[in-house]
């Protein structure tokens, strides 16, 4: 019994091996024909010709089309005349489609339009894989993503993205973008080479040549990381790495000139709230100037190792330059004439500025690794003296003409007196005659 007994044991994980996948064979369903209006068989190709009104079941998905071959040993279905693929939790329509049971991949070519039963997206593009069980779709010519949200209001807030080549993970709502990328959601334009964007948590991240524009703001950089509200129709912040370049404008209103603010610098970060500016920081080689419509040759220089600038209603607030600080503002008159600039530099500028005027309300300086110092360019006074040098210049180039042409009213004339003899010689002659 012991000999018995111990090949017992030999043989009882064998037989839960083979237990197992008899129990995994008999849960994969087969591939079902459910309907054909014709059926011809190739023995040797081992292939069904189906026509008209072909229909397909596998499990949860179900397909159509007007003809079909199907090869029975490699359990897949090449459809042509309309595809129609349907799955619990969206579809796919082509002129062509393929599917293969065994890897549960289905592709579509031909005019694609791909999406779900929620309605909350839809893939259009010439063809596109669907693998059913990672719900992963992958559209590499002419793709575009539309992503749909209803707000609360009752209105639909589109994404849309297109590109040469894009994946998309349905279950995580994760999108990946390459090659000739834009992204689109209301007034906000995205560019780049790739693209990676969460609709789930609400992220965007670009690199390659990447710009984001919306209403009144630009940035551009080597890689950008954008961040939306929680409700996925705003943007919330804005990350740019390295070559750092932000663009604010404001529009001219009432009787006020337009404004534009620039930032330049290694990293900047800029904060938003209802699509207007709150907070823009750069870092590394900060640079920054902003100027007014009307006066676009009238630039404010901010420079320093950091820059801060913070807004109120989208404009201008206060602004803190650091480390070796420079500054450089233009006192703008109200008849929109400049009477002067003044000149800062320090460890450390504060500058508070005036909303309402768009102008400079106070100038701090803090001096540290740096002697803070300032001064005041009176370009009115510059205006005069340069306007009486000018007038000093005319007149002594018109006293010196008056001199040097009477020096040559002055000096003989030998061809004068010659024709003033000749003239006396003829009256002479006329005189004896």
């Amino acid at each position: 019994m012991a000999p018995l007994c111990r090949n017992m044991r030999r043989l009882l994980p064998l037989l839960f091996v083979a237990l197992l996948a008899t129990s995994a064979f008999a849960q994969s369903s087969p591939l079902i024909m459910k309907h054909a209006d014709s059926l011809a068989v190739a023995r040797k190709r081992g292939t069904l010709l189906l026509q008209g009104r072909v229909h397909f079941i596998h499990d949860s998905i179900q397909f159509r089309t007007q003809r079909a071959f199907w090869h029975k040993d490699a359990e897949s279905v090449q459809c042509s005349g309309g595809f129609l693929f349907t799955h619990p939790s969206g579809y796919i329509k082509a002129q062509n489609g393929h599917y293969q049971k065994k890897v549960g991949i289905a592709t579509a070519s031909g005019d694609v339009h791909a999406g779900d039963s929620a309605n909350s997206y839809l893939f259009t593009g010439e063809y596109l894989e669907y693998d059913r069980e990672k719900e992963i779709l992958t559209m590499p010519q002419k793709p575009k993503l539309y992503q749909y949200e209803k707000q609360k209001n009752g209105k639909i807030d589109t994404v849309t993205i297109s590109a040469r080549r894009i994946i998309y993970n349905k279950k995580e709502a994760f999108a990946q973008a390459f090659d000739s990328v834009k992204v689109t959601q209301n007034d906000m334009v995205v560019t780049c080479d790739t693209g990676f964007f969460d609709r789930k948590n609400n992220w965007l991240s670009m690199k390659g040549h990447p710009t984001c524009d919306m209403k009144n703001y630009h940035l551009t950089g080597d890689s950008i990381f954008l961040v939306l509200d929680s409700a996925g129709k705003s943007l919330k912040s804005a990350l740019v790495i390295r070559n750092a370049h932000g663009v604010q404008q404001e529009d001219p209103k009432r009787n006020a000139p337009g404004s534009v603010t620039e930032a330049f610098g290694d990293t900047l970060y800029a904060e938003f709230s209802k699509d207007k500016i709150e907070r823009l920081y750069v870092n590394l080689n900060a640079r920054g100037f902003f100027y007014e419509t009307d006066l676009k040759e009238y630039r404010n220089l901010m420079d320093g190792d950091r820059l801060d600038l913070y807004f109120n209603q989208g404009k201008m607030d206060r602004a803190v330059v650091s480390g070796k600080a420079q500054s450089t503002y233009f006192y703008v008159k109200k008849d929109r004439s400049v009477a002067g600039k003044n000149e800062a530099a320090g460890d450390t500028i504060h500058i508070l500025f005036d909303a309402q005027k768009n102008a400079v309300k106070s100038l701090r300086l803090l001096g540290g690794g740096t002697m803070a110092s300032g001064r005041y360019i009176d370009m009115e006074k510059e205006q005069r003296n340069k306007k009486a040098l000018e007038a000093d210049s005319l007149k002594t180039e018109a006293s010196n003409k008056k001199d040097v042409d009477k020096k040559i009213s002055d000096k003989p004339n030998p061809y004068l007196e010659m024709m003033k003899k000749t003239h006396k010689k003829n009256i002479k002659k006329a005189k004896d005659l």
